[in-house]
């Protein structure tokens, strides 16, 4: 593994390593057009460490401050959007609410976009595509109000 760098304050750009650790973010390696490192969820019952994806332009590698700020808006309200997050997978599945998501749906990642757009990768056991199994992203957008109304909707992939 590649040593430890320091960010440029500025820009929040790596120095000289694709190594980075974010005020925000944590600690985050550059791999392929990602800055990837952890996060946490209890989407579907305990506190479980899942895939944390901060997508970045390929030739300046840079974290911006709109995407630090849709993180940030993620984590403050994350018990909300996981009970709305629930809600909406209940109603879009039509599942009885005594149904164990667990048994069905796994949280598998946080995705940050370049525009700063937040959202979570949602597997879904029951439909395969090739060898990736996500059914749907939920995107979380910054200054929402946490309900179950139809500002959280399921994009199918």
């Amino acid at each position: 593994m590649c040593p430890k760098v320091k960010c440029n304050k500025e820009k929040n750009k790596p120095i000289e390593n694709d190594i980075i650790n974010n005020a925000v973010f944590g600690e985050l390696e550059y791999i392929d057009c990602a800055w990837e490192g952890d996060s946490v969820s209890s989407l579907f019952g305990e506190e479980k460490t899942i895939g944390l994806y901060v997508y970045a332009d390929e030739d300046e590698k840079t974290i911006g401050e709109h995407q630090e700020k849709v993180y940030q808006n993620y984590l403050r309200n994350r018990i909300e959007i996981e009970d709305a997050v629930r809600k909406v997978i209940f109603r879009e599945f039509k599942l009885p609410y005594d149904f164990d998501l667990t048994s069905r749906f796994r949280v598998s990642s946080i995705i940050v976009t370049c525009d700063g757009n937040c959202g979570l990768a949602i597997v879904d056991t029951n439909y395969e595509m090739g060898h990736n199994r996500f059914k749907f992203v939920v995107e979380t957008e910054p200054d929402y109000e946490f309900t179950d109304s139809e500002e959280y909707y399921i994009e199918t992939k």
